[in-house]
This record gives C-alpha cells, structure tokens and sequence, in this order.
C-alpha cells in the first residue's frame, strides 16, 4: 500500500468491516505499505470515517528498517514540501524491526541503533535477521491504548528531562520538529 492510495485503504476497510457485519471471521487487519512509505497519511486515513475508526483499533505501527541502508536514507534531503519517509516511519513506530543484521557488523549494527534512539527514543528496537521475528513482539501489542502506558514510561522522561538542566529538547534531532498555532 503506497501512502498515497489512501481512498483505497478507506474502501478496503469499509469492505471488512462489511463482510464481518455478514459473518466473516477476521481476526486483524495488517496494513503493509510500500518500503518508503508516509505513515502519517495512513494513520489520519483511520480516522478519516467515523465507521472505520469506531470499528478498528490501531495496534501497533512496525516500521521495518533496513540495519544496511537506514544510515543514509535518513540523511536524505528531501524534495521541497515533502517529508523523509524513513525518518516518518521511525518517529511514528512503536516498534523498530532492525533487519538485515547480518549484513553489517556490531559496530554498525550499533550506530543504526543510536540513529533510530536519537529519532524515536520510546520505540522498541527489535533485532531481526531475514525478518524473524516472534509474532508476540509485533501483534497484539495494544501499543495505542492507556493500558501500555505505566509509571515506569515516566521515569525516564523525567530523568532525561533533568539530566539535561530542564532542556527537554536537548536529546531531539534537529531535523525533528513541531509547531503549534493557537487561535484567540
């Protein structure tokens, strides 16, 4: 799925949760997108119809990263009014499949693994060769629901928080950002 066909995803749930209102049993829907895929647009398109979103519950967003290539996909600049896809997917995951980890050695394997903590410092790296992974640590994670959120996630935000004199953006990469605006 590219993060751009977003009308078909809405009609492809609209279709399940159809057939499942007519008997089908289905378990989960898995969303896989394209290798460098936005996941903001497929995020917001669960939100989209009020149908679809009371009817499915995001999960968990795994984004698959590359222990070889990540390292400069994420320094690519991207063109004007676009996003780097590969910094989206890993600040918006909740877990990082680190694959292809035999293909690069410790020291490599290591420095990857900083990139992504200096992107997404909460999401769970998960190391994977050929992508193995046990099916627990990605399904059924329930990543998006107030029973993953615990006194001990808090800890460590606030211990960064004052390690870093009160600078809560010390540990941020600069090419990260967010604004608000706020209406009077």
């Amino acid at each position: 799925l590219c993060c751009n066909v977003r009308g078909d995803l809405s009609a492809g749930l609209q279709e399940l949760l159809a057939a499942k209102k007519d008997g089908a049993h289905i378990d989960a829907v898995i969303v896989e997108t394209t290798g460098l895929a936005d996941p903001v647009p497929i995020l917001k398109t669960l939100r989209f119809s009020e149908e679809v979103y009371s009817a499915y519950v995001i999960d968990c967003v795994v984004a698959v990263a590359d222990a070889k290539n990540l390292p400069g996909r994420l320094n690519d600049e991207p063109e004007e009014g676009k996003v780097n896809e590969a910094r989206q997917q890993v600040a918006f995951a909740d877990r990082v499949l680190l694959n292809k980890l035999d293909l690069v050695i410790a020291e490599d394997a290591i420095a990857v693994k900083d990139q992504i903590r200096a992107i997404n410092s909460m999401a769970r790296i998960i190391p994977s060769v050929r992508g193995r992974v046990r099916l627990p640590e990605i399904i059924d994670v329930q990543a998006h629901t107030l029973k993953c959120f615990n006194s001990d996630m808090v800890k460590p935000m606030i211990d960064l928080t004052e390690s870093y004199g009160g600078n809560r953006n010390a540990r941020h990469d600069s090419r990260v950002s967010s604004m608000s605006i706020i209406r009077e």
